[in-house]
Formats: structure tokens, C-alpha cells, sequence
């Protein structure tokens, strides 16, 4: 809405245009409170901030300007002795049909506030906001208009949209890259599982018919490499799935204690053969917790291998279970080389290495991601202690199944 107290209106130009008359029939005292009061509208109309022009309507013809301020004569170019006169045609880009739709719009609304723009006289187009008021001033029809220059904010808008436009097409092409990976990830682990699927059923088999004790140790480590390179294959595309942000879980309520037993007695052989020890310390009567059974098998059997890796022969490995409020927190910790603070700054991201210094070309680099990409997604949290020459402990979370009235 227009403020009258930011330009002419009805009374203030009425005040302004019979003050000659009335100043005869005043006394002395009223004549120079009169021309007081003028002299102020003026200097308040020509300091304004924003351009104040006072148009002429007539029908069938452009407006033309009776009055502007010298704010509007700055910005425009013009003396302003010489703008009284000046039809809008001339300060004004808008054709007669335009200027004819919102001169209509202005006849029905009190006041009306639009975006142009007026020309200069040196032909530049500024960007504007017009609030306008048509009214009647004794016999004429007459528009006030107050425009303000928005040529900042169309520049910053303009700025934020190039920004936009710029961060959409990074945007776009990242999420292009990504899914050429994820479709060569793919078709990587369809190759690679192609060869391996009759490998690991050989080994199998082998298993069951060796004899001699060479027999089955040789047939052991076809049977054992080849299902450790399955798991590999299968976090690598699980990791590209991650990425992409189409890694899925689904979480029911279960049973973690079966689960854990059960996994202790699938990783100790490979314990053994480091002659390593594998405890379980478990709280009694765990409560059922909300996860993916599967998910969580690849999370815990993650940890376990490089817990085993990263101990020495002759290590302990304990499998933590215990109840914290309303989450299950479990852990995996070892007696092993333990992480420098340099490595533990750079522990979850994707790609990097530990390196072990039995076998400096050991894993992708991708299993801890993994990990708490998969913690995340079950709603858990994941997060470790480690000292060098000490050892390490990873912990992490699964919320319970329902609530349990237990201290933390």
C-alpha cells in the first residue's frame, strides 16, 4: 500500500494548489504558517528517497506528468524544469496496451503496486517497483506514482539464480557419475560372481570327500578364499549402494543372543588358526532389539575379521553385548596394534586403509564405511577407542524392541 506520507495526495496537492488564494483572505499570522507548511511538503517531496512523478490521466492518450520530484529528475537525467509536460511514453518501455491494462486495474483498486521499469534519457532501462494511486485533484484525474529502484535486488536475484541453476547442474552431473559407477559396480560383481558361484560349491564339495589331512587343509583354504572374496564382492556393492543412497534394511524384532553364539562359532576356526581366544561377554536375558538380521551379520563379521587381522597371534578377541537405556550397545574389541591418532581421524572414510603389516595389500578399504552406513540405517550409532600397541574397541547401537526399564 502507498503511504501518503511518502508523497502527494489528495489534500496535500488541494493544499498546495489554493494556497495563493486562501494566503489573501488570511492574516499575516496564517499566511506564513501557510507558506510554512508548503515549504516543508516541498523539501519532504523533493528529498525523498524514491522517484515521485504526478501524472495527468485524459482518455484516449498517454499520461502526462504535471509534477516530479528531484529525486526523479536525478535518476531519469532530466532537468527537472524540464520534465512538467512529459508524456509516460517517453520515461516508460511499456506499450499503450500495457499502460492501458493497468491504468484500468488502478480505476478499481484504491492503490496497486507492479514492476516496470522507466528509461533514462540516456536510453538505459533501470528496473523498478511502482505503487500507484489514481484520485481526483479538483477537475483533473491525476496518478501518483512512487518508484523505487530494484536493480540490486533483480541483480541478487539474478545472482541466486545463476547459483542455483549452477549447483542443480553440479548436482545432476554428480548424481550422472554416480550412477555410472554404481551400473560398472554392478556389472563388475555380476562378472566376478559368475566364476565364483561354481568355486565356492567346489570347495564344498571337496570338503566333504578329502581324506588325508593335506586333502582337506588345501580344500579348506579353496572353500574358505572363496567365500571371504564373496563377502568382499558383496560389501563392494553394497558400499555403491550406499552412495547412491539406495542401501536398504529390514529391521524386525529379534533375538541377538542366538545370533552372537552363532557367529562365534563361525569365525573360530579362523581364530584358532592364530591361535587367537574369542570371549563372549553377554548380559543375561538381552532383550529383543529392532535390526536386520543379515545387515547386522556383515556388521559384526566386518568387525571380527579386522579384529583378527590386526591382533597377533596368540590375541583375545571379546564380543560385548549389554543394555543402555533404550538401546542395545555391542562391542568388538581386541588386544592388537591399535590406531595411531592419525589413523583414527581417517577411520570411517571410504577407501582408506589400516595397513597391516603382515599383509600391506589386505581389504578395500571400504568395510568401516560399510559398517556405519549400515549402523545408520538400522538406527544405531557407531564410534570406537583405540590406543596405539593397545588395542581397539568398536562399539555401536541398536535400539531394543521395546522399552525396558533398566539403568543405563
Amino acid at each position: 500500500m502507498l503511504d501518503k506520507s511518502n508523497g502527494l495526495d489528495h489534500s496535500s496537492q488541494g493544499q498546495a494548489a489554493s494556497s495563493t488564494q486562501k494566503a489573501a483572505s488570511c492574516d499575516p499570522g496564517e499566511h506564513e504558517e501557510l507558506q510554512q507548511s508548503e515549504s516543508k511538503f516541498r523539501m519532504l517531496f523533493h528529498n525523498a528517497g524514491d522517484a515521485i512523478f504526478l501524472w495527468e490521466l485524459k482518455p484516449g492518450v498517454s499520461p502526462v506528468l504535471i509534477e516530479a520530484n528531484e529525486t526523479a529528475a536525478r535518476r531519469l537525467g532530466y532537468l527537472i524544469g524540464d520534465m512538467p509536460g512529459m508524456p509516460l511514453t517517453v520515461i516508460s518501455p511499456m506499450s499503450l496496451n500495457e499502460m492501458s491494462d493497468i491504468l484500468g486495474k488502478l480505476a478499481t483498486e484504491e492503490y496497486s503496486t507492479f514492476e516496470s521499469a522507466y528509461r533514462t534519457c540516456d536510453g538505459t532501462y533501470v528496473p523498478i517497483e511502482i505503487s500507484a494511486h489514481i484520485f481526483k485533484l479538483g477537475e483533473k484525474t491525476v496518478m501518483l506514482s512512487i518508484a523505487r529502484d530494484i536493480s540490486a535486488r533483480k541483480a541478487e536475484s539474478k545472482s541466486l539464480t545463476e547459483a542455483y541453476n549452477r549447483e542443480k547442474k553440479l548436482r545432476q552431473d554428480l548424481e550422472t557419475e554416480i550412477g555410472k559407477r554404481v551400473d560398472f559396480t554392478r556389472a563388475l560383481v555380476h562378472e566376478l560372481k559368475t566364476p565364483l558361484t561354481p568355486l565356492i560349491a567346489s570347495g564344498e564339495a571337496l570338503l566333504e570327500i578329502s581324506q588325508g589331512e593335506t586333502e582337506l587343509r588345501l580344500a579348506g583354504n579353496i572353500y574358505r578364499g572363496a567365500m571371504n572374496l564373496e563377502r568382499r564382492i558383496n560389501d563392494l556393492l553394497d558400499f555403491a549402494r550406499g552412495e547412491m543412497g539406495v542401501l536398504k534394511v529390514r529391521t524386525q524384532p529379534l533375538n541377538i543372543s542366538p545370533l552372537l553364539l552363532d557367529l562365534a562359532t563361525e569365525v573360530s576356526p579362523q581364530f584358532d588358526r592364530k591361535q587367537q581366544s574369542l570371549e563372549l561377554e553377554i548380559d543375561d536375558d538381552i532383550p529383543l532389539v529392532t535390526a536386520d538380521e543379515d545387515r547386522l551379520r556383515q556388521v559384526l563379521l566386518n568387525l571380527l575379521n579386522n579384529a583378527a587381522k590386526f591382533t597377533q597371534r596368540g590375541g583375545q578377541i571379546t564380543i560385548g553385548a549389554t543394555v543402555s537405556g533404550k538401546m542395545l550397545q555391542l562391542s568388538i574389541a581386541d588386544t592388537g596394534r591399535g590406531m595411531s591418532p592419525e589413523e583414527q581421524a581417517h577411520i570411517f572414510k571410504p577407501y582408506y586403509r589400516v595397513e597391516d603389516e603382515l599383509d600391506q595389500n589386505d581389504g578395500m578399504g571400504i568395510g568401516l564405511t560399510l559398517c556405519k552406513m549400515l549402523v545408520t540405517l538400522q538406527g544405531g550409532d557407531i564410534w570406537f577407542e583405540s590406543e596405539k600397541g593397545r588395542g581397539s574397541t568398536f562399539y555401536f547401537t541398536l535400539p531394543l524392541a521395546m522399552k525396558v526399564e533398566r539403568d543405563g
